[in-house]
């Protein structure tokens, strides 16, 4: 009998050993009395237990949600993390609304928020500790009994992989400082990752951690769309601390999208504890302590879990691959991220020094003893199967080279693909217009692996319909990294559309959305440039561009201006500054330059220029362009408005004046004129077909929330507003081309549906509206091809 006694406390021991056990107490919300007899299954629908007479049920954290059953009570699921936690269990006559209490101390925390945030002191200083993961559990993929193939062993030695190791693991410890006079900055000291060698290729937690903000889910504007309940007083650390659920309850009666436990000091209406999901997503999991610190509150720990692959993708997947593929039997990869912040103290002496540069930054020397400087800072040992998951990604990584290959990958998003030292440009490889036809580029430039002091860079295109070879060639020097200063020589000879900015601070993924705005454009000018430029990001989220250059421009097109000949080149000498202020983009700073990890609107750009009368056949002109890019959220949806000014006042070619960004194709019927969209553009107007000195114009887009339709189906709407006015002062300078100026407001309405092929490609139906349409209804309306990449 002692022997099995013995036995049992041993298996017990080492179950303890491999999973650590959280408290989970069930609770009815109406009265606050322990739930009795609980059923608690998991994902799969296993009983695992049931509540005891205090409502407690024990359970190992190796669970990632489990669905509770009790009698007169509504069923619920609930994600679990590190942390204990209560459960509160909602009979069917539960009062929806909320709590007089709870808003009152809910709102008393929002006022307070400033006062308990450690910014509130002049300065600080702490080191944080985070743990990033990915795991999939082993079961996601079916072990073949009898492998036929090699795919098949391949299969079975994946599964028998994960059965130990996670999917990949990594570490990183930073300094975070602040100084009321100097501002904030936090520096990636030592970095570690399963088979990687790169921490550029690891930011992906620093975006998502919500370490000393007031989460946006308690904000006044959220907490009136969410049901809060005053739940008790309890006694927190010696604190007086009450209890406060907040819920939204979703469209399935199990899933609470919104189910936050709160726990705020009774004295200073501080945050002291956070449980839950504080997003719509019902898959991301947040739990956040935080501890008292000279009068303020400061985040102790912080805990994220994000279901990467839903069941519907895995289905989408399955529907995709061949029968064989088919491995994966149920929700699959979780992604972990685990932060402990030590060692706060205030106040702390800076200088000025300390905090130059961007406030995200990875230190030169962040290799250098990487693995004592991670160990030195970890709370807890890693386990068994974490520790050998290094091992194995080392491994992997190495054998394979697929640290290269995501370098690889990583360059094919940015529209370039890394040969060495030089990286190609992708994205202008291929292009179409009317006046070249098919055009051929091929160019790019030196990368960090040849220099990190400075880049050349060039290219060489032809097109298919006209003559001339176009090329380019540019020399950059990195003068001061840490505000991304670069000074640049460039040369080009080359063709641009007449009257349409070249715009300079484009993403990848809107320049690829750009290549469809000139397809249908024939009236194309030369050009011939010497510039000069140096910029800078000055003020960390502005960046300033000067230049001066000298060019030289000829229409390819039927035109003249004033009495000149049609075939005169101009020249013309131009200075300019260009301003881009971008107040929620987020640089980090690395030992080979400035990279985003970061980037949401608004957007705000100035350019201002000045051409000199210094030669024959120039002119003296200012030029001035201003445009501005928000979106906001609301309940119908995504709102993205983009508004445009820009004046010139001297007199020029109608090649630098403003044209209307038409991109509609020419066509006597409906499907003649079929099309692709284009990008900022007006997608019922003829290029060239508006031309002004002075314009103002405004894009509306709105996406409507998706409609599902079925269980792998949704629609996506989106509205569309475009409107365009604008002047010009001399019409009669410029003759031959036969063109309109918008002065009686040129506007049109579409309505979109996308992602109905692929998750990219949809369709828009355009309406030219107002002053401008004509009286065949047929002859306003334009269908085209969408593309949302």
């Amino acid at each position: 009998m002692s022997r099995k006694i013995f036995i049992s406390f041993l298996n017990l021991l080492l179950f303890t050993q491999a999973f650590a056990q959280l408290q989970i107490k069930v609770v009815n919300i109406n009265n606050k009395q322990p739930v009795v007899n609980a059923h608690i299954y998991d994902e799969s629908k296993k009983l695992l237990g049931k509540t005891n007479d205090q409502g407690i049920f024990y359970i190992n954290n190796k669970e990632d949600k489990i669905l509770i059953l009790a009698d007169s009570f509504a069923k619920k699921t609930e994600t679990l993390g590190k942390l204990n936690k209560t459960i509160y269990l909602f009979p069917p006559k539960t009062n929806p609304k909320s709590d007089p209490l709870a808003l009152k101390i809910i709102q008393k925390s929002w006022i307070n928020r400033s006062k308990n945030n450690p910014d509130f002191l002049e300065n600080y200083r702490f080191n944080s500790y985070v743990k990033f993961t990915l795991d999939v559990p082993s079961d996601s993929v079916k072990y073949i009994t009898n492998p036929k193939r090699k795919l098949d062993s391949l299969n079975n030695a994946f599964k028998q992989l994960l059965e130990k190791n996670l999917l990949f693991i990594g570490e990183r410890i930073m300094v975070y400082k602040y100084d009321k006079k100097y501002g904030k900055k936090a520096i990636i000291t030592a970095y570690k990752a399963g088979g990687l060698n790169n921490p550029e290729l690891y930011n992906i937690s620093m975006s998502q951690s919500m370490v000393n903000t007031y989460p946006e889910i308690l904000k006044p504007k959220e907490i009136q769309n969410n049901v809060v309940k005053f739940i008790d007083s309890l006694n927190i650390n010696g604190r007086k601390t009450y209890e406060i659920l907040m819920y939204s309850k979703g469209k399935s009666e199990t899933q609470f999208y919104r189910n936050l436990d709160i726990f705020v000091d009774a004295e200073s209406f501080a945050l002291v504890k956070i449980l839950g999901n504080t997003s719509k997503i019902s898959d991301v999991y947040y739990e956040i302590v935080y501890t008292p610190y000279q009068g303020i509150w400061h985040a102790e720990s912080e805990y994220m879990k994000t279901k990467i692959l839903s069941k519907n993708f895995i289905n989408k997947i399955n529907k995709i691959l061949p029968k064989g593929l088919h491995t994966i039997t149920k929700l699959t990869t979780t992604s972990t991220v685990e932060s402990h912040f030590l060692n706060f103290e205030s106040p702390v002496s800076f200088t000025a020094k300390e905090f130059q540069g961007y406030e995200y930054q990875i230190d030169k020397n962040v290799s250098q003893n990487s693995n004592e400087k991670i160990a030195s800072l970890r709370t807890d040992s890693l386990t068994l199967r974490e520790a050998s998951t290094y091992n194995q990604l080392n491994k992997i990584f190495q054998k394979y080279k697929l640290e290269s290959k995501l370098r690889f990958l990583r360059s094919l998003s940015s529209g370039e693909l890394e040969l060495s030292f030089f990286s190609l440009d992708l994205y202008n490889l291929f292009s179409h217009n009317m006046y070249e036809s098919f055009r051929y580029q091929l160019g790019g430039h030196t990368n960090y692996k040849l220099s990190t002091n400075f880049q050349i860079g060039g290219y060489i295109a032809k097109a298919t319909r006209d003559e001339e070879v176009k090329a380019g060639g540019e020399i950059k020097f990195f003068i001061n990294k840490k505000q991304g200063g670069e000074l640049s020589f460039k040369a080009e000879t080359d063709v641009l559309p007449a009257g349409r900015t070249k715009i300079k601070y484009l993403t990848p993924k809107d320049e690829i959305s750009a290549k469809s705005n000139n397809i249908y454009n024939d009236t194309y000018f030369s050009y011939r440039k010497l510039e000069l430029s140096y910029q800078q990001d000055f003020f960390k989220n502005l960046d300033i561009t000067f230049s001066v250059d000298y060019q030289r421009q000829r229409a390819e097109f039927d035109y003249l201006f004033k009495d000149y000949n049609k075939d005169t080149w101009f020249n013309f000498v131009n200075t300019a500054i260009r301003l881009r202020y971008a107040p929620k983009v987020k640089y980090l700073e690395t030992p080979v330059g400035r990279t985003t990890f970061k980037d949401s609107p608004p957007y705000y750009y100035l350019t201002y220029s000045k051409s000199w009368n210094l030669f024959d056949r120039s002119t003296a002109t200012h030029r001035l362009y201003l445009s501005a890019v928000y979106t906001f959220m609301n309940k119908l949806g995504n709102t993205k408005i983009t508004g445009n000014l820009g004046a010139i006042f001297g007199e020029t070619p109608i090649m630098n004046t403003y044209e209307g960004m038409g991109v509609a194709k020419h066509g006597h019927n409906l499907w003649g004129r079929f099309s692709v969209r284009g990008f900022q553009s007006f997608e019922t107007m003829d290029p060239a077909s508006f031309f002004s000195d002075k314009f103002a114009s405004i894009q509306f887009t709105h996406y409507l929330r998706p409609i599902r339709v079925s269980e792998f189906k949704s629609l996506h709407f989106a509205l569309i507003y475009n409107g365009l006015i604008g002047t010009m002062k001399n019409k009669s300078d410029h003759q031959l081309l036969d063109f309109d100026v918008p002065k009686d407001y040129y506007q049109e309405f579409g309505v979109e549906a996308n992602k109905l092929l692929l998750g990219i490609i949809g369709v828009g139906v355009y309406c030219r509206l107002g002053a401008y349409q004509v009286s065949n209804l047929d002859k306003n309306l334009y269908i085209k091809l969408t593309l949302e990449i």
